[in-house]
């Protein structure tokens, strides 16, 4: 058992004008020799390019900025102190890194009442979008290749008249692993493509998720001759909301993933995660859950965890 800090942000944030404003987020985080260390999460400027057609409320990051997915998923499931999302959590990539991107809305943005009684983030009328260029080493690595990460959001929101909080999503990596490309060492493959259905209301959110690939951004899922692994797996996530004030949930989550798929003695990691969570102010919570992890590896035991979170 331990008392821990998982987590420990201070946003600073400036607007210098309309259409440009800077974000310095500092991470506080416990390292191996359970020192407290402080690095950046987040360091880039934004700009604001006017509407295009049907692609609107743009926003561009330059600098070390937010990756195309784990950003939007986090918005739907807000549930992140339980632990991180399920393909950063299968060490395939994390949420942010070094380079250049812009995002936007399809078509305008949902009314009011939407953003205020479901969420206001991501609320394109038609959904969202996502393009960006990354080193492609994560904001904690350095470089170790030439190669570029690019990466790429695509959200629809097919009924938002009907169905409002209804969307599908896909989501891609073309990348190298974080791993020397010099001559006669070519880095590993990182491939990552992913597609996602979800729903948001006042009192259900849930999703599914599937996703494939090769690899991963550190460059160590490889083979004995450095051949990146091919993978895939799901995940299943809901949040019942008990009252309509949202104070009270029930929250269930299942990951499945396979690290090689070609291989039937590879080991595949079952998640299971139950909890209940307690909303006493907006945005603070107590969340109080079990996480269990299976191997399919003979003799590699379970993982069980009870854990009481302050977000």
């Amino acid at each position: 058992s331990e008392f821990k800090i998982k987590r420990g942000y201070i946003n600073i944030e400036k607007r210098i004008a309309p259409n440009l404003s800077f974000r310095i987020t500092p991470d506080a985080h416990q390292d191996d020799t359970g020192d407290f260390k402080l690095r950046l999460k987040y360091l880039y400027a934004e700009f604001r390019p006017p509407d295009i057609g049907f692609l609107t409320q743009m926003k561009s990051e330059v600098g070390m900025g937010h990756m195309p997915w784990l950003d939007f998923e986090e918005h739907i499931n807000p549930y992140r102190c339980q632990g991180t999302m399920f393909l950063e959590r299968a060490s395939t990539f994390n949420s942010a890194d070094l380079g250049i991107s812009i995002r936007g809305n399809l078509f305008g943005q949902l009314d009011e009442a939407y953003q205020t009684n479901v969420s206001k983030y991501y609320a394109g009328r038609y959904g969202s979008w996502h393009l960006g260029v990354y080193n492609g080493g994560g904001y904690h690595a350095v470089e170790k290749n030439t190669n570029k990460a690019l990466e790429g959001r695509l959200t629809i929101r097919p009924m938002p008249d009907i169905v409002p909080g209804l969307q599908v999503s896909a989501f891609g990596i073309s990348a190298k692993g974080n791993q020397s490309d010099t001559p006669g060492e070519a880095a590993p493959d990182m491939n990552v493509l992913a597609a996602m259905i979800s729903y948001e209301s006042r009192r259900l959110v849930a999703t599914a998720q599937y996703e494939r690939g090769e690899g991963n951004q550190s460059g160590t899922a490889v083979d004995a001759e450095g051949n990146a692994l091919p993978h895939d797996g799901y995940s299943l996530f809901a949040e019942v909301r008990l009252d309509r004030a949202s104070k009270f949930s029930v929250i269930g989550r299942y990951d499945w993933f396979d690290s090689n798929r070609d291989d039937p003695f590879a080991d595949v990691a079952k998640r299971y995660i139950a909890g209940v969570a307690w909303q006493f102010h907006k945005g603070n919570y107590w969340v109080l859950d079990f996480d269990r992890l299976e191997h399919s590896v003979l003799g590699r035991k379970s993982e069980d965890r009870i854990q009481l979170t302050l977000q």
